[in-house]
């Protein structure tokens, strides 16, 4: 096929057209060429009958999911004291667990043990927090790129109302962090991550 990749699924797919609508296609296939659906079929078209088709049976083959505001740094306590006000919330668990992203040691197995769980379920892109350490961020993104996320990923900012040792000192430094985060990210010329600024919220964020 002129030296694209392509191939087909063969399963129950389920999909929308359009907002408000669900799409049923038993035991139909969905032709993948260069990454996007070309289309959907009840039976290959001739064209197609020589690619490649992996056969899912009667399980169900649905659109990758997005998952829009996660916490990557987050993942080791999800679930949990969630009985708590959010910022007595903050100060029991997020605030003494990001701290220990200054180690990369810490980070790199934390992110790694994140994003293969995110390679394994339905979500197929996500928009994530880091913490407030450039390299450990840099480290997610290398991790995301790898499994071939399509994420947008920040390092976070917050210089007020939160423990000396998760806090930048200024505004400005934490803009200075950023411009470098931002030069380090533009070096790694990735494919399916991009950057993006991340104030936390305004109660960790100074007016400046």
């Amino acid at each position: 096929m002129n030296g694209k990749r392509i191939f087909a699924l063969k399963g129950n797919l389920i999909y929308t057209k359009e907002i408000g609508t669900i799409e049923i296609a038993m035991q139909h296939y969905l032709v993948c060429e260069d990454g996007k659906v070309e289309g959907i079929y009840a039976a290959l078209p001739e064209k197609f009958r020589e690619i490649p088709v992996e056969d899912f049976g009667e399980r169900l083959i649905i659109p990758g999911l997005t998952d829009l505001h996660v916490h990557a740094p987050q993942y080791s306590f999800r679930g949990m004291s969630m009985d708590l006000e959010l910022l007595e919330w903050l100060e029991t668990n997020t605030f003494p667990e990001e701290s220990k992203y200054q180690d990369l040691e810490y980070a790199e197995k934390s992110y790694r043990i994140f994003t293969d769980h995110i390679r394994r379920s339905a979500t197929t892109r996500v928009c994530a927090f880091a913490t407030i350490h450039n390299e450990a961020t840099l480290l997610l993104m290398d991790q995301l790129e790898e499994a071939g996320i399509a994420a947008m990923v920040g390092k976070v900012n917050m210089d007020r109302n939160s423990p000396d040792y998760l806090r930048e000192a200024s505004a400005k430094e934490a803009a200075e962090a950023t411009k470098a985060w931002l030069r380090a990210v533009a070096e790694r010329h990735y494919g399916h991550v991009q950057p993006i600024l991340t104030p936390r919220f305004i109660p960790s964020c100074s007016d400046d």
